[in-house]
């Protein structure tokens, strides 16, 4: 089941973000800006990194590399669906692979499980969804893709 980013739940949905996880996310500040991950840059190499580095294991200089902010678009590059899920996520969900536009691949669960819908190298974009519920039943969110024709 997939479900819209309502972007007027911009507003209180950084409350209820996994802690791990808001290090590393851009909320929009206005319903015509989109989430953003936050990475880094290696200024003496260019390289980029998501998570964030200290050093840059490219090019090993002792800069810290800048934090940039990611595209919010990318490519799948290959997924699973789980059908055995750990406590406080519930199954079936798709975790993938996604490749953004800054030469990086990274992991992330999908918003959409259906793998008739999910195409390797399918436009997927950034949005802030309900990632699994904590020991209280609250929703923890984070960041997912989902696919951009839906």
């Amino acid at each position: 089941m997939t479900r819209d980013n309502s972007v007027s739940r911009v507003d209180t949905i950084g409350d209820f973000i996994d802690p791990k996880l808001r290090p590393f996310i851009k909320l929009p500040e206005s319903p015509s800006e989109k989430p953003h991950l936050i990475g880094s840059k290696c200024s003496s190499c260019g390289e980029y990194f998501f998570p964030r580095r200290a050093i840059c294991p490219n090019c090993l200089k002792d800069e810290m590399p800048e934090d940039v902010l990611l595209g919010n678009k990318g490519k799948l590059y290959t997924y699973c669906i789980v059908k055995a899920a750990p406590l406080g996520f519930n199954a079936p969900y798709a975790i993938g692979y996604v490749d953004l536009p800054e030469g990086l691949r990274i992991f992330s669960p999908l918003a959409e499980c259906d793998k008739e819908k999910l195409k390797i190298n399918m436009d997927l974009e950034l949005i802030v969804d309900k990632i699994r519920e904590d020991e209280a039943g609250q929703a923890v969110y984070g960041y997912k893709f989902k696919p951009v024709s839906l």
